[in-house]
C-alpha cells in the first residue's frame, strides 16, 4: 500500500467514526426511531461526506445491533422489545445510583457544578427543543458515570441508556423536559459530596423514570 492509499484509509476511518458517532446521536435524539428505515444517500448528504464512510458507520452500528436488517437491501433503526427495556432499567436501577455515590466523592470538578446551571438555563427557557433536553439529560448521567473514573461502568451505563433510550422514542410521543427536581436533587448531592444522598436521589430519580414510562404505555 503506498502513501496516498494509507492516507486515503486513514481518512476514511476518522470520518466513518464521525458519521457513526452522528447517526448514533440522531438514533438517541429522536431524529431517527426504532423502526425507521435508513437511507444512507440522505444521512450522507445531512452529514455533508461520501457515502463510503457512512456505508462504514452503517455496518459498524448493524454489527453492535442498534440497526437491523429488513432485507438485502434495507436496513431499519432496531425496534427495542418491551422485556429489552425492563432488563436494561433493572440493571441501570442498579449501576447508576452507585455511580452517582462515586461521583459524589469527586464533587469539585468543573464538570459537575457546571450542570445545575445548565438544568436552570433549560427551566427558565421559553422554547427550549427536545434534542437540547435530550442533550442534556444525556449530559448529565453520562458525564456522572465519566466522573466515576471507572471506564467498564462508563461503557456499561452508556450501552443501558442506549436501549432505554430507543425504546422510548419508539413507543413514547415528544413531551416536554421531566424530571426537573429530580435531576437538581442528583446535582446538588453530587456538588456537596454525599455520596448517600446523590445514591438515594438517582434512585429514586430511576424509579420515577420507570413509573412514569409504564403509566404511558
Amino acid at each position: 500500500m503506498n502513501d496516498s492509499e494509507h492516507n486515503e484509509r486513514t481518512e476514511q476511518g476518522g470520518l466513518s467514526s464521525v458519521a457513526y458517532d452522528a447517526i448514533m446521536r440522531m438514533i438517541l435524539a429522536r431524529e431517527l426511531s426504532g423502526g425507521d428505515i435508513i437511507q444512507e444517500r440522505r444521512l450522507a448528504d445531512e452529514l455533508d461526506m461520501s457515502r463510503t464512510p457512512v456505508r462504514e458507520a452503517l455496518r459498524r452500528l448493524e454489527a453492535e445491533g442498534w440497526l437491523e436488517r429488513l432485507n438485502a437491501r434495507t436496513i431499519g433503526v432496531k425496534k427495542i422489545a418491551i422485556n429489552e427495556y425492563v432488563a436494561a432499567l433493572q440493571v441501570r436501577e442498579l449501576l447508576e445510583p452507585e455511580a452517582a455515590a462515586l461521583a459524589a466523592a469527586k464533587a469539585g470538578t468543573d464538570m459537575i457544578t457546571e450542570w445545575a446551571s445548565k438544568l436552570e438555563a433549560i427551566r427558565q427557557a421559553e422554547q427550549t427543543g427536545l434534542k437540547q433536553q435530550w442533550e442534556f439529560d444525556q449530559t448529565l448521567h453520562m458525564g456522572i458515570a465519566k466522573a466515576t473514573g471507572n471506564e467498564v461502568l462508563l461503557k456499561i451505563i452508556s450501552e443501558l441508556r442506549k436501549t432505554t433510550q430507543i425504546f422510548e422514542n419508539q413507543t413514547l410521543p415528544a413531551r416536554s423536559f421531566p424530571g426537573y427536581d429530580a435531576h437538581l436533587a442528583i446535582i446538588h448531592a453530587i456538588v456537596s459530596g454525599d455520596s448517600e444522598q446523590a445514591r438515594n436521589a438517582m434512585q429514586l430519580h430511576l424509579r420515577e423514570t420507570k413509573k412514569n414510562i409504564f403509566d404511558a404505555i
